[in-house]
């Protein structure tokens, strides 16, 4: 096959995603501008790939964030509630609190879901065929919605971990307190019991500004994630060309996903794997996630999702990695870091899949991008070579499994 033209890549992939962003703005899961956004991208898919599809889901995008609204409303009924000395509701109403919050972000189960309102997602997803019998898939993934803004980001973010931490230990320590009451409670409250219920009282002061955690508009969603989106599409429109060309793959079918409703807890490419994961797994597949490609520097691929509890496929990570070095770019394989979240390439392992996500950003709870889920999130925050690595790898790894 011929040699890609990285930079000719790049470009378009940047043009598409600044043309997204000038046309719609931000996309916030289920809204128009995302839906718009999704119609855009398959009609991108429709010049090239030999099938195209969308896919509609349901989806109650703000669960996923405003689980922390519900966090802090159960802190101030406790606090009534020891203070009233009934230290049994107060321990049941923050045992359930504690719950939700491992449930909805620690494993990203729907829990509280059907609480918030239901709105309608859209998947995209175009396909380029090889000549031959397919023996292997590979999915090229992307998401194009964008994520509510992050205020702790913009005010104060240097305090971002003490303000999350300190919310998040406040109301653990709290849950502790009530249980200790459960076995010492007398009437009427005595003066230790006076002093810390002050005291966790003053703490509703660390709780309470987890309210205004995240805003309610959203990021124009650049890096993270809509350039993803575009330069898979240049991938499959790469490998389409060079069929036209005379240079097909053989044995191995390409898919282009642009997945909705990953800033809503990864619930569009849940959506999708538990449609089509099935379908996917023979031939086998593998699943090339990218997400937050901002620096080349910072490249790395993901062995665990989810805030650890997902395993991804540690020999594809390593494969990629290797192809990394041999073009020429950085990059390591490591286990995501715990309460950074999760990738849409997790609902792809779960799926029975062979499935990594390529990020390049610093990623865990001390450090991210500046612009990560901030309204700087624009197309000049990325760095060019990030994108184009982040195809090279994507091509010569599909090259390499067709080849073999």
């Amino acid at each position: 096959m011929n040699t890609p033209d990285l930079a000719a890549m790049r470009t378009a992939a940047f043009d598409f995603t600044r043309q997204i962003i000038d046309r719609f703005g931000p996309r916030l899961a289920g809204s128009t501008t995302d839906a718009q956004a999704a119609q855009a991208i398959q009609a991108e898919m429709q010049t090239f790939c030999d099938e195209t599809r969308t896919q509609p889901f349901s989806v109650h995008p703000a669960a996923f964030l405003d689980w922390i609204r519900i966090l802090v409303l159960i802190y101030i009924i406790s606090l009534a509630a020891v203070w009233l000395n009934v230290p049994l509701i107060a321990a049941l109403l923050i045992a359930a609190g504690l719950a939700i919050m491992v449930f909805e972000f620690f494993l990203y189960k729907e829990v509280v879901d059907p609480l918030f309102k239901k709105v309608n997602g859209t998947n995209v997803w175009g396909i380029v065929e090889p000549v031959g019998e397919v023996k292997q898939q590979v999915i090229i993934s992307g998401h194009h919605d964008s994520a509510r803004i992050f205020n702790f980001f913009i005010h104060q973010p240097k305090l971002y971990g003490l303000r999350v931490m300190g919310g998040i230990g406040a109301f653990v320590v709290f849950f502790l307190y009530t249980i200790v009451l459960l076995f010492t409670r007398t009437s009427p409250l005595p003066l230790w019991q006076i002093v810390f219920n002050s005291l966790f009282t003053l703490l509703l002061l660390l709780v309470g500004q987890l309210w205004f955690f995240a805003s309610n508009r959203g990021t124009p969603g650049a890096g993270d994630n809509l350039i993803a989106s575009a330069l898979a599409l240049q991938v499959g429109r790469y490998f389409q060309q060079q069929k036209q060309a005379g240079n097909p793959l053989q044995h191995t079918q390409v898919h282009i996903v642009s997945f909705d409703a990953e800033e809503a807890g990864l619930r569009g490419a849940r959506a999708f794997f538990k449609e089509f994961g099935e379908q996917l797994q023979q031939p086998p597949a593998w699943l090339y996630n990218i997400d937050c490609p901002y620096n080349l520097q910072d490249t790395f691929f993901l062995t665990s999702d989810i805030n650890g509890s997902v395993p991804l496929s540690t020999e594809m990570a390593e494969r990629c990695a290797a192809i990394a070095h041999e073009l020429g770019y950085p990059a390591i394989t490591k286990p995501i870091t715990f309460l950074t979240g999760g990738t849409d390439a997790a609902e792809g392992a779960k799926a029975g899949l062979h499935a990594v996500t390529l990020m390049a950003m610093p990623w865990d709870n001390a450090e991210r991008a500046a612009v990560y889920h901030t309204p700087d999130d624009k197309v000049d925050a990325i760095e060019p070579a990030a994108v184009e690595a982040a195809m090279a790898i994507a091509i010569r790894f599909i090259q390499q499994l067709d080849q073999a």
